[in-house]
């Protein structure tokens, strides 16, 4: 291994933010063939929900998005604009075929629900390598575009560069992670 590789594995460490013990559990983990998303079981956030999406997507750094990922198409819930929500999230993810209404349900079960796109967004600022090692969805944000076909907003990655895409949420998902809010989030200040 070049010095080259090594700067770049300690840039992914660096950016998915894993502490030491993580890494090494990563390492060990290497060869086996079960997901390593449950490096953090649980990803506390804190939602400024006076920012705008688009605040939000620019803050995030991404270096595509999809057009169609706007406030218009993605509104803000008016009980919690001008105010701090912090929401306990954790990813789910599934080996296999699954519906959205299957990955909800599961959810559901654990206590969690489907997470919005700005929650989506302020883990993609946050934790950026996290989406470098997994496509994120937030199912709890829905977009039917002129036709009626649901989409939801992914995190992705193309040619190693981060993004934010939307994608055909009536289909089944395979390899995708989804990201679950405890419910019951805790408003901070107004």
């Amino acid at each position: 291994m070049n010095s080259e590789e090594i700067q770049k594995i300690v840039e992914v460490i660096e950016d998915s933010n894993l502490s030491t013990f993580e890494v090494i559990r990563l390492i060990k983990n290497s060869g086996q063939s079960k997901s390593l998303v449950n490096v953090a079981e649980e990803i506390k956030l804190v939602i400024d929900c006076n920012q705008t999406i688009g605040q939000a997507i620019t803050r995030g750094n991404y270096k595509w998005r999809n057009v169609d990922i706007t406030v218009k198409n993605f509104p803000t819930s008016r009980e919690v604009i001008g105010r701090k929500v912090e929401a306990f999230t954790k990813l789910f993810y599934f080996g296999y075929n699954i519906s959205s209404e299957d990955v909800i349900s599961k959810m559901d079960k654990d206590g969690y629900r489907p997470a919005m796109l700005m929650e989506l967004l302020v883990l993609g600022f946050l934790f950026p390598g996290l989406q470098r090692r997994h496509s994120i969805v937030a199912l709890g944000s829905i977009w039917q575009d002129a036709e009626g076909h649901p989409f939801a907003p992914c995190l992705d990655t193309y040619n190693s560069e981060r993004g934010l895409e939307l994608y055909a949420s009536a289909l089944n998902w395979r390899g995708y992670c989804f990201l679950g809010v405890l419910k019951s989030p805790a408003i901070l200040a107004a």
